[in-house]
C-alpha cells in the first residue's frame, strides 16, 4: 500500500505528455511515475489477440548478432545457468511460449546478420525465420529488397499500435505503407541503443542545482538550462588552464553522438508526410540554425570535454570520466548505465534536453546500433501466420519478464536504486524520434547538419540544407522506386 500510495501522489503532481514535435504550447511535461516495470500491477493490460493454436515441437529460429558488448541477449538466455537477470527473464518468457503455443525458440548468432540474410535469401535452407539486428543492417536489407512487409498478407497477428511495440517506429519507418522492422518489449537492445543524459547528482548538490526530475516533468529542462549548469560546474582542478576528463571537472562529457542527439533533442525531423502521406524534406531550417547556436554554446571547449578527442576507447574514457566524479553530465546511450554502475558514483538519468520550454515533449534518438527484428524474404507466406503470432507473443509476456529485469537492473547505481530514474527511461523510450534521413543516411544531410553543432564549425545550417537537400531526395527517390516495383511481394 505504501508502494502503490507514493505512486498514485507522485502521479498527481505530474501532467499528460503530448506528442513530439515542434508547438509552442507551454505544457509541462508528463514523466508517468509509474514505470512499466508497475504497469502490470496497477492496471490491466489489453489481452494478447492472436489465435489459441498449439505448435508443438515446432522451432522458431532467431538470427542474432554476435557483435562483442552489442551481441544479442534477449532471445535465448546467455547463461544457461539464468544467474544473470536478463537470462533467467529470457528464460522465463521462452518457457511461457512453449507452455502455451508448444513453440521452441532458438538461435543462430552471426557476426554479418546482412550477409546470412543474404544467403538465406538466395538458398533458402530454412535455417532461421526472423532476424535480429541492429537498425542499420536493417535498412541495408530494405534497401536490398531482402525483407518481408510486416503488413503484407499472414502477417496479421503482428499489430505493431500494441503498447508493447514501438508505434512510433512503426509510424515512422512505414514506407509505401510497407513497414520491415519492428521493436519493442521483445528486445532490450533497441532500450541500449537510446540516447540519455547521466547526472552526477553529489556535483549537482555542491552547485546547488534545483531537483533535475522536477525540472524535467515540469517542462523546463531546456538546452538554455543546460548551458548554465554547465557553467557551475566548471573546476580546472590542477590548474593547467585546460580541462581534461581524469583530473578536473567539466560541465559534459559528450562523444560524436552528441550533436545528432542534440539536434533531434530540439524536436526537428528532416523527411515528414504531406497531407497525401508522401515523403517529403520538410526541414525547419530557422529552428535548427537556433539549435545549432545553442548546441554550440553548451559544447563550448572551455566547459566541456570531447570524449572522442580524449584519447583511448571512446565509451571506457567516458565512463571513466563519469564514474570518477570529472563531469556533470555525460551523454551516451543506456547500455553505459550498467557500465557506470560498478563506479563509486551517485547518479541519475534525464532526457536530452528540449529546445525550449515551449517545446511540447522531450525526443529521444535511438543510434543506429539500436535493435529490431524482421522477417527475412525467404518465409513462406505459410510459415507468416506463426511466425507473426508468435512474435506478438513474445513481446507481450516480454512486458513482466524481460522489461521489468531491465527497469530493474538500470535504476541501480552501486550503492542504491534510483527508483526516481524510473520515469526517465520511461519517458526517453516513450518518446524516441525516427526520421528515415537519420536511419537510413539518405545524402549527407543528418552529418552535416551535426557537424555544424560543433564549436570549431563555421557552416551554416541553410547551406548545409540547400547543398545536400537533393541528394537526399534522390536517394529517398530511389529506395521508393525499388519498393513500388517489388516482385517479391
Amino acid at each position: 500500500m505504501k508502494k502503490l500510495l507514493c505512486i498514485l501522489l507522485a502521479g498527481l503532481m505530474l501532467l499528460s505528455v503530448c506528442a513530439c514535435g515542434n508547438g509552442t504550447e507551454n505544457t509541462p511535461t508528463d514523466t508517468s511515475a509509474v514505470t512499466k516495470s508497475e504497469e502490470s500491477e496497477l492496471e490491466t493490460r489489453e489481452p494478447l489477440d492472436i489465435p489459441d493454436t498449439r505448435y508443438d515441437g515446432m522451432e522458431l529460429t532467431f538470427l542474432t548478432r554476435d557483435a562483442g558488448e552489442w551481441t544479442t541477449v534477449d532471445i535465448c538466455p546467455e547463461d544457461e545457468n539464468h544467474t544473470d537477470n536478463i537470462s533467467q527473464a529470457v528464460y522465463e518468457r521462452n518457457e511461457i511460449i512453449r507452455d502455451k503455443y508448444g513453440i521452441i525458440i532458438k538461435e543462430i548468432q552471426s557476426t554479418d546478420v546482412p550477409g546470412a540474410v543474404s544467403k538465406e535469401v538466395s538458398v533458402n535452407n530454412g535455417d532461421f525465420q526472423v532476424a535480429v539486428s541492429k537498425i542499420e543492417d536493417a535498412c541495408n536489407m530494405v534497401n536490398n529488397l531482402y525483407l518481408t512487409n510486416l503488413n503484407a498478407t499472414g502477417c496479421e497477428y503482428l499489430d505493431v499500435s500494441k503498447p508493447w511495440w514501438d508505434s512510433k517506429l512503426a509510424d515512422n519507418m512505414t514506407i509505401e505503407d510497407r513497414l520491415y522492422f519492428a521493436t519493442g518489449d521483445l528486445l532490450t537492445s533497441d532500450n541500449d541503443g537510446t540516447f540519455a543524459i547521466m547526472f552526477n547528482k553529489s556535483l549537482a548538490a555542491d552547485c546547488k542545482l534545483p531537483d533535475m526530475y522536477e525540472l524535467v516533468s515540469s517542462g523546463k529542462w531546456t538546452m538554455d538550462a543546460m548551458y548554465q549548469y554547465e557553467l557551475l560546474a566548471v573546476s580546472d582542478k590542477d590548474g593547467d588552464g585546460k580541462l581534461t576528463y581524469d583530473s578536473d571537472v567539466c560541465g559534459f562529457a559528450y562523444t560524436g553522438d552528441t550533436p545528432y542527439c542534440m539536434l533531434y533533442a530540439g524536436g526537428v525531423t528532416l523527411v515528414t508526410r504531406d497531407e497525401d502521406g508522401s515523403l517529403v524534406y520538410s526541414l525547419d531550417v530557422e529552428r535548427t540554425s537556433n539549435i545549432s547556436d545553442k548546441v554550440k554554446l553548451i559544447l563550448s571547449k572551455d566547459m566541456t570535454v570531447d570524449m572522442n578527442a580524449a584519447g583511448g576507447n571512446v565509451m571506457e574514457v567516458g565512463q571513466k570520466c563519469f564514474g570518477e566524479n570529472h563531469c556533470l553530465f555525460f551523454g551516451e546511450c543506456l547500455q553505459c548505465v550498467t557500465r557506470v554502475r560498478g563506479y563509486d558514483v551517485d547518479f541519475g538519468i534525464l532526457p536530452y534536453p528540449k529546445y525550449d520550454e515551449g517545446q511540447k515533449e522531450y525526443c529521444s534518438l535511438m543510434e543506429w546500433v539500436g535493435g529490431v527484428v524482421s522477417i527475412p524474404r525467404s518465409v513462406s507466406e505459410d510459415q507468416r501466420g506463426m511466425i507473426s503470432s508468435m512474435l506478438e507473443a513474445m513481446a507481450y509476456y516480454s512486458v513482466d519478464t524481460l522489461t521489468e529485469q531491465y527497469y530493474e537492473i538500470n535504476l541501480k547505481t552501486k550503492h542504491s536504486k534510483d527508483e526516481q530514474s524510473g520515469p526517465m527511461i520511461d519517458l526517453i523510450l516513450a518518446n524516441r524520434i525516427y526520421d528515415l534521413a537519420y536511419t537510413f543516411k539518405w545524402g549527407s544531410v543528418v552529418n552535416t547538419l551535426a557537424g555544424t553543432m560543433l564549436p570549431s564549425s563555421s557552416t551554416s545550417v541553410a547551406s548545409s540544407s540547400q547543398r545536400y537537400q537533393k541528394s537526399l531526395e534522390n536517394n529517398m527517390n530511389q529506395l521508393l522506386k525499388k519498393i513500388q516495383n517489388n516482385k517479391y511481394e
